[in-house]
């Protein structure tokens, strides 16, 4: 009876898996539609192009620009690196049901900070008509292919939350003293 249930258990956390899976997946091309969405308004002008361009290069132009490398120096490290913030401070306190809702609220966390840098990098393309934006975009485009989820990614994170868990085992006096 112990086995079955162990085996239950386990492709109940395979489904749970999947489930999690396929959330991560749409939620990772949603970033990417919303990025090409953005482009097109851009190209059909409904992002006005070139609305705070001046003749003389003015301190809004200079002040977006600086705002969009920041944003993309500070962004794009900080979500690729919350994974192992979290596994460092958090996941040893969770059992698998709460590491998988983690994992999912930390993958949404890294695609939005990736999300406000591609916005905020196209947007300003178009409304200054300067390659900064775009690059910049481009720049957080391709990190977030380091955020694209896969079984195995979320498998590793689930058997680092196993190897984290501390032993209950305590030894005894004899095997001490041995």
């Amino acid at each position: 009876m112990c086995e079955f249930c162990a085996l239950d258990s386990k492709v109940f956390m395979n489904a749970r898996i999947k489930k999690l899976l396929r959330f991560l997946i749409v939620e990772f091309c949603s970033l990417w539609l919303i990025a090409i969405i953005l482009f097109v308004l851009g190209e059909t002008n409904v992002i006005p192009n070139g609305l705070l361009v001046t003749e003389n290069y003015s301190n809004t132009e200079y002040c977006m620009n600086v705002v969009n490398v920041l944003l993309v120096i500070v962004c794009v490290p900080l979500a690729l690196k919350l994974f192992a913030l979290n596994t460092r401070f958090g996941l040893r306190r969770m059992n698998q049901d709460e590491a998988l809702n983690s994992y999912h609220t930390w993958s949404l966390l890294r695609l939005a900070i990736l999300l406000l840098c591609i916005a905020y990098g196209i947007v300003a393309y178009f409304l200054l008509m300067d390659s900064t934006g775009l690059l910049c975009a481009c720049i957080a485009l391709v990190a977030s292919f380091f955020c694209l989820p896969s079984e195995d990614k979320i498998m590793n994170y689930l058997e680092m939350r196993d190897e984290e868990q501390p032993e209950t085992d305590i030894p005894s006096n004899d095997s001490l003293n041995s």
